[in-house]
């Protein structure tokens, strides 16, 4: 399986590509919403999305939002973020995410969202 995971933060990209590798998935970065619109046309065939909320240039929601509008990438979205209100938490299920993780997470946390949300 292929990942694409969206957030500035290189660090959190090599933690989470770690997670994958280790599970025999291949994991793509992609530092912000704009980048991760190129890696899509570039790989065609990302299987899920791992979306930090904030992040510069194109943040988790505008992403969200303007995959909503152009429906580019019909995959499964999680949002992965610290940003713990419900408001924010609602806001990304209506814009087209399918699950929610909080930073910091396990491996398992993450493989049982994927689990979820690939079965779904």
């Amino acid at each position: 399986m292929k990942v694409l995971v969206v957030d500035d933060s290189k660090a959190i990209f090599m933690m989470v590509s770690q997670m994958l590798e280790e599970a025999e998935h291949k994991a793509v970065w992609a530092e912000d919403g704009r980048r991760a619109f190129e890696c899509i046309a570039e790989h065609g065939d990302i299987d899920l999305i791992l979306l930090d909320w904030n992040m510069p240039n194109m943040n988790g929601p505008e992403f969200l939002k303007k995959n909503m509008e152009d429906g580019i990438f019909k995959n499964p979205i999680i949002m992965m973020t610290t940003e713990n209100k419900p408001d924010y938490i609602k806001r990304a299920l209506e814009l087209g995410a399918v699950e929610y993780i909080m930073k910091p997470f396990t491996s398992d946390i993450l493989f049982n969202k994927m689990e979820l949300v690939l079965d779904a």
